[in-house]
């Protein structure tokens, strides 16, 4: 039996976590980190006049929340992180529409590296080793390398005998350059000839030790209950030649260059990590 045609809403939610910076700060020559109210404000006026419908901001606290919205049909579009949209996606809540680009690329990969001058070269000399990490919400400093490794048969918590979350990229890299952790997680750029043009330990000399990917650096999901055309039309806006002013608005909203269309093909190598991601998205 067919499914029973959506009706289009009569109001269009954009649903995104906000900074706390950038719901406290008032003064306009103070740029906030993250999303914020005005932005997220300015990005729903421009994508009202294009989709000539109204589309209105939804803040939330917390991606379980935005997670929620989306499931349930009462955020119909949403910005998430690479995993956690993945997950929404798998699960049947929601279906991928764009990716931002950041620094020339909509992409990125996950690296864990050691240094040059250590014995650890590959997977199989990881025991013992003692792992930094980025944060535990971090795709290419932590959820993706791990779920990667529990998928290649190698459990993180036999394998290392020390973890450490350090905060930040620059903090992990000094962590495996200081000797303080024998491998870390960063991210990593490909160019076209497969070869790592630019990582997050930038000059440093390392071991690339695996490697996982290609992750898009965000996610714009529609919810399923989200009639197609509707959605269809939101990516376009974005991603078309049309619409300067959503474009402009998006990418002051998510510091981006641009946008880029996206499809669950492009993910399917991504879906299949999420059963071995070991943190649920239960935080903003």
């Amino acid at each position: 039996m067919a499914d029973p045609p959506k009706v289009p809403p009569h109001e269009i939610r954009l649903g995104t976590t906000l900074s706390d910076a950038g719901r406290v700060t008032m003064r306009p020559t103070v740029r906030a980190a993250g999303p914020t109210h005005g932005r997220l404000g300015s990005l729903c006026d421009a994508l009202s006049v294009a989709l000539e419908f109204p589309v209105l901001p939804h803040a939330v606290e917390s991606y379980t929340d935005l997670l929620a919205g989306l499931h349930w049909g009462e955020i119909h579009f949403a910005w998430l992180p690479p995993m956690i949209a993945v997950r929404a996606i798998a699960r049947g809540s929601a279906v991928p529409l764009a990716v931002p680009v950041r620094s020339g690329s909509a992409w990125y990969w996950t690296a864990l590296f050691s240094r040059e001058d250590s014995p650890i070269r590959d997977v199989t000399q990881l025991a013992g080793s003692r792992a930094a990490w980025v944060d535990s919400m971090s795709s290419a400093g932590y959820l993706v390398i791990r779920a990667s490794l529990r998928a290649a048969g190698i459990d993180p918590a036999r394998a290392f005998r020390g973890e450490t979350f350090c905060g930040t990229h620059d903090a992990v890299i000094a962590a495996v350059r200081e000797g303080r952790a024998d491998v870390g997680a960063t991210f990593a750029h490909f160019d076209d000839s497969g070869r790592i043009r630019t990582a997050g330990w930038g000059k440093m000399p390392v071991n690339v030790i695996k490697c996982a990917g290609p992750i898009p650096s965000d996610i714009l999901a529609a919810s399923v209950h989200l009639p197609r055309e509707i959605a269809q039309e939101i990516a376009e806006t974005l991603t078309g030649d049309g619409h300067s002013n959503v474009r402009r608005a998006a990418s002051e909203l998510l510091d981006a260059t641009g946008f880029v269309a996206v499809n669950r093909e492009h993910l399917a190598h991504l879906e299949e990590l999420v059963a071995h991601l070991e943190v649920p998205p239960s935080s903003g």
